[in-house]
């Protein structure tokens, strides 16, 4: 019995500290629990490496944006949009964000080309921007007179906040006669107007929603037969193709392993055309793949050759289109290092190299005192040169691991590869 209330009392102590477990600082009757809930399991917005949500911390102008860009089902992604503003580089973590925004038009920057990403927001220009990207016209401003602060909206903002009062998209925490428009915007505010927008998303007007995703079809691709995976989705917005299925690539220049170190730079291209055995094209001729060198275990004494991984970064597609790839190299459990044909060349070139030499050695010594023993000499001279010149290429260092421009690579992709339709 009493096993059984300790495990009863353990499950209810957990159903009740659920929020807990998705943000440290935040108390399951926060009155924004549940909002805050919400945007962090949807990825809306995220704690901070602590774990932490920080509920009350003011809301800048670059975090709002990713905010809303999420809410709205927009997912992260890289742009070659060109930046406009000129107080942050595209290094800024949120560049990505606020340049989607800039091209959407939703988050407006200011007249003289800043973006002020660090700038609080404050309620009312929250307000503009719910107002801007929404269906309905304006509102009779009369509706916020329920409120004993209307007078201190800015004039600017009266009629967008009458727009998001109507709209039931604002929030009044903790006084529900007060708007507080001066009031920069806190985390959990966000959360709570993000929950909203989520949930009112047929409010928001077409143009800043993405459409929605459907599958039209399962492809396959067989560049590699004995690929764990062959499937390609094909959808109205982009081509997903699964992990398990391997691409070929084409060393862009040459590569050498003595002349690398871990970190370095190895380019690939994509020589032809990768399609579906149905004729999808997928990764056009002219695309690239980046990488670089992950380790490098140099060649060793006893003829052991050198070791190279790699890693992959980004795929560039001709359209200027750019992935992020994750994926290994398939042959030798995603090693490079020299063939065995390579080592077993080298080897042998030593070895008939020695042979040669002592050969030569014995036939000459022989000769030299008497001619008759020239047969004595090959017959002595050959073998034992031949295995002294096979010790000596099996005890010296092995090879480097060397490619040369247009050389074959095969790539399993260890994560999906989305590439958007042109």
């Amino acid at each position: 019995m009493k096993k059984f209330l300790s495990t009863l009392l353990i499950f209810f102590l957990a159903a009740s500290n659920v929020l807990a477990a998705v943000s440290t600082d935040v108390k399951d009757d926060y009155w924004a629990g549940k909002e805050i809930e919400y945007c962090v399991n949807e990825k809306i917005i995220n704690p901070d490496q602590n774990g932490a949500f920080n509920p009350e911390k003011e809301v800048k102008r670059a975090e709002f944006t990713s905010m809303l860009l999420r809410a709205l089902g927009h997912a992260p992604q890289l742009t070659d949009r060109k930046n406009p503003f000129a107080d942050f580089s595209r290094e800024y973590w949120a560049a990505n964000d606020i340049l989607k925004s800039d091209e959407l038009g939703l988050v407006y920057g200011y007249p003289d080309n800043t973006f002020k990403p660090e700038l609080p927001i404050t309620k009312t220009e929250v307000a503009s921007v719910i107002s801007h990207i929404t269906k309905d016209e304006l509102k009779d401003i009369n509706v916020l007179n329920q409120f004993a602060d209307a007078g201190t909206i800015p004039a600017w903002g009266k009629q967008q906040y009458a727009k998001s009062i109507e709209l039931g998209l604002y929030v009044n925490h903790p006084d529900a006669h007060k708007l507080l428009p001066d009031k920069n915007l806190n985390r959990a505010e966000a959360a709570v107007l993000m929950y909203k927008l989520k949930n009112s998303i047929n409010v928001v007007k077409d143009e800043y929603v993405p459409p929605k995703e459907e599958v039209l079809k399962t492809e396959h691709l067989n560049i590699y037969p004995k690929a764990s995976k062959n499937e390609v989705i094909i959808t109205n917005m982009r081509k997903i193709i699964l992990a398990g299925n391997v691409v070929k690539v084409n060393f862009a220049e040459k590569y050498n392993s003595n002349k690398s170190d871990v970190g370095s730079a190895v380019n690939f291209t994509f020589k032809d055309n990768v399609t579906t055995d149905e004729g999808t094209l997928l990764i056009p001729a002219g695309s690239t793949l980046s990488g670089y060198v992950q380790t490098l275990e140099p060649q060793k004494k006893f003829n052991k050759n050198a070791k190279v991984t790699l890693t992959f970064r980004e795929l560039s597609t001709p359209s200027g289109q750019n992935v992020t790839v994750q994926g290994r190299v398939l042959d030798n459990n995603g090693i490079l290092t020299a063939g065995k044909l390579a080592t077993a060349g080298k080897v042998a070139g030593y070895t008939l190299g020695g042979a040669a030499i002592g050969t030569a050695a014995s036939v000459g010594f022989a000769a030299i005192p008497s001619p008759q023993e020239y047969g004595t000499g090959v017959a002595i001279g050959l073998p034992v040169g031949a295995g002294i010149g096979l010790v000596t290429g099996l005890l010296t260092p092995g090879l480097a691991y060397k490619a040369n421009p247009n050389d074959t690579l095969y790539v399993e992709l260890t994560e999906d590869l989305s590439i958007n339709n042109d």
